[in-house]
């Protein structure tokens, strides 16, 4: 006879939250939490992103785990930056919607008045938690390499989601985690004539020319994140899943990393550049390129990541394995591109 499936204790469980459809404060012995922006979102096509728990159901999980004091990732975050004095407010607003995760922008205060904001971020399935968990570990190791370009990550931590009709074995565990908070950056994306956009209602166009420099940057992120010691770096950032934030003219452009779901081992430099020359994906009926047209900007891009010397070798290196067949000839790289770049 096998033995009966393991069941949560029943004082793990929060409460089902009655009266789903309407987000207002609670108060939570001291802490008094309020919830907003439960609305669909949409990706660039218009079509509505899937979900596979109510959000009200996400907000009665994370204020249970604050009233019962199970919380050990979310206030211990806030706390890194405000300080030991007891938090007593929180004010969570839907954000973003990526494939994977939701972000929500967390304002938060404490008994001393004083006052920060953060990034919530949380998984939108079970069996992505995995990949959220990997995803924090990511960031944690990459901020460090990259502080400039990679979002600040704080604590995580799993979630616990009851299931709507009250059965224990149907229970979700969700991995969510806090960062900074990017005031002044918005999602990044595509449109359909494969100029980089801001992905919100009023969705600003970056020019030809200004999409060209932020692929520039993104392969300076990729490769400022490389360890030659462990030979390794981030995997390239999926564009469409909201990686990657950007600012909004009139300010300078910036760009910054806010996820990284994995690695690349056992990569060298010339490895790394192939990749990168060869990195593009569907949109639509044609396909989006990561490398600029004009092979120069490339070649700044990583000098300004692995410096002036590294990269000449780099590049170097990588023309003789082009011309030698080793490896393939990239559109992004042509051989006469590469002879000038390399004379």
């Amino acid at each position: 006879m096998t033995n009966p499936p393991k069941q949560r204790p029943e004082r793990r469980h929060p409460p089902r939250d009655r009266n789903q459809n309407r987000p207002a404060p609670r108060p939570l012995g001291g802490i008094n939490t309020r919830w907003a922006g439960f609305r669909p979102l949409f990706d660039y096509w218009g079509n509505e992103i899937v979900r596979f728990y109510k959000l009200e159901t996400l907000a009665s999980a994370v204020d249970w785990s604050l009233h019962t004091k199970r919380d050990r990732f979310l206030i211990p975050s806030i706390q890194e930056v405000l300080g030991p004095a007891p938090v007593v407010s929180l004010a969570f607003e839907l954000f973003q919607e990526g494939r994977y995760q939701f972000i929500f922008r967390l304002r938060a205060l404490n008994a001393r008045r004083k006052e920060a904001f953060f990034a919530f971020v949380v998984a939108k399935r079970a069996d992505y938690s995995k990949l959220a968990a990997l995803e924090h570990a990511n960031l944690r190791v990459i901020h460090e390499r990259a502080p400039d370009f990679v979002v600040r990550p704080f604590r995580g931590g799993n979630i616990y989601l009851p299931d709507r009709h009250g059965r224990v074995e149907h229970g979700r565990d969700i991995y969510a985690y806090v960062t900074q908070w990017l005031a002044g950056f918005h999602e990044l994306g595509v449109n359909d004539r494969l100029q980089f956009i801001i992905n919100v209602k009023a969705r600003h166009t970056f020019t030809i020319d200004q999409t060209e420099q932020l692929k520039a940057k993104i392969i300076e992120i990729v490769a400022k994140t490389y360890s030659p010691k462990k030979r390794d770096c981030m995997d390239l950032p999926e564009i469409a899943s909201g990686d990657l934030v950007v600012t909004a003219p009139p300010k300078p452009l910036r760009l910054k990393l806010i996820a990284c779901r994995r690695m690349l081992r056992n990569i060298t430099p010339v490895k790394l550049l192939d990749k990168i020359a060869a990195a593009s994906w569907p949109w639509g009926d044609t396909r989006f390129y990561l490398a600029p047209q004009d092979a120069r900007m490339f070649y700044d891009a990583f000098a300004r990541a692995f410096g002036q010397d590294i990269a000449r070798d780099t590049f170097t290196q990588y023309a003789a394995a082009v011309q030698s067949g080793k490896l393939p000839e990239r559109d992004a790289l042509p051989r006469h591109a590469l002879a000038e770049l390399t004379s």
